[in-house]
């Protein structure tokens, strides 16, 4: 009869432990669906949107024509000196960090990195600047275009003529 009783309290024993083990997974489970909550809405936000449609703050369009006016030098790619005035631009002007500045380099370096025609950025990201900045910003990030456009060698006649047009589309020429 003791046997019985033993052998009971060790099956309820068992169903209970597994039933705990099973709440706590599905705790687990909830906990790591809520962390990555942000990432899926974000990535829900920008399915069917690829290239320059994906750009969507200032920031972002101002890292985006300050590449486009690297790679209109000679050698046509970003030199190391180019992506460290970028990012210096970033920090100093954006006020980024660091890492945030570096990490903000990279993803719009490859939005733009199938782009052969770097001047194909203008027109769409002056289209976002222009709503979101004033005109003081925008003279700001023209001279920002221009260090990164000479931080090596003088620039070009394409990068002047894309700042040129830059600054005409923004309506800083008089």
């Amino acid at each position: 009869m003791h046997l019985i009783g033993i052998l009971t309290t060790i099956a309820i024993a068992i169903f209970w432990i597994s039933r705990a083990v099973r709440g706590s997974r599905d705790i687990a489970d909830a906990a790591r669906r809520f962390k990555n909550r942000p990432r899926q809405d974000n990535f829900r936000k920008r399915q069917g949107k690829s290239g320059y449609s994906l750009v969507e703050t200032p920031v972002e369009a101002a890292t985006v024509l300050m590449i486009s006016t690297a790679k209109l030098d000679t050698l046509g790619g970003v030199s190391e000196a180019e992506i460290a005035a970028i990012t210096l631009q970033l920090e100093n002007y954006m006020q980024l960090n660091t890492d945030t500045a570096d990490r903000l380099y990279q993803q719009m370096y490859n939005l733009t990195q199938s782009s052969t025609l770097p001047e194909k950025a203008l027109f769409p990201m002056v289209d976002i600047l222009k709503t979101s900045i004033e005109r003081d910003e925008a003279v700001e990030l023209s001279q920002m275009m221009n260090r990164v456009a000479s931080c090596e060698t003088p620039a070009t006649a394409e990068q002047k003529e894309f700042i040129r047009r830059f600054n005409e589309r923004m309506n800083l020429v008089h």
